[in-house]
């Protein structure tokens, strides 16, 4: 009966201690480091000046950019750059973390199926006669003269 006793009060002190253990340790995670320049700063004039004639919208979306996203952005053709801005931002961060290798093959998904959609020809499963939904339903479902009046 003894030994159980201590066996339980060792476990009960075993648990209150870990928890305690671990917020000491989140305290000690050393700060980011001092030398790390904002993004900005590594820009270049040129690029600077690009980024100051874009619309405001774009500015902010652009200076919310990781870093590395911006920098890879850079980087790119003229015709990827605007393709880059149609990506969600979980895969902008997914590109900049590719090998050379991937992202060659994730940019040539990119403008077969944005490419294809920017076509001025016509998609061959589009309806030529669109009609429109009100239309079908009125005539569907025709209205009474006056659906006020009592019969």
């Amino acid at each position: 009966m003894r030994k159980t006793f201590w066996y339980i009060l060792g476990g009960q002190l075993a648990t209150i201690s870990i928890p305690a253990m671990a917020q000491d340790a989140a305290e000690t995670t050393a700060p980011p480091p001092a030398d790390a320049q904002p993004a900005e700063a590594m820009m270049t004039p040129e690029q600077m000046a690009v980024v100051d004639g874009w619309p405001e919208e774009r500015q902010v979306q652009f200076r919310q950019w990781l870093g590395e996203v911006q920098g890879y952005y850079w980087t790119l053709a003229p015709k990827r750059q605007e393709l880059f801005w149609r990506l969600a931002d979980g895969d902008k961060l997914a590109m900049v973390a590719m090998d050379e290798a991937g992202r060659e093959a994730a940019w040539g998904q990119i403008e077969t199926q944005i490419g294809g959609a920017d076509s001025s020809e016509p998609a061959a499963d589009a309806d030529p006669d669109p009609v429109d939904e009100t239309d079908a339903i009125d005539e569907a479902h025709p209205e009474p003269a006056n659906p006020m009046k009592r019969s």
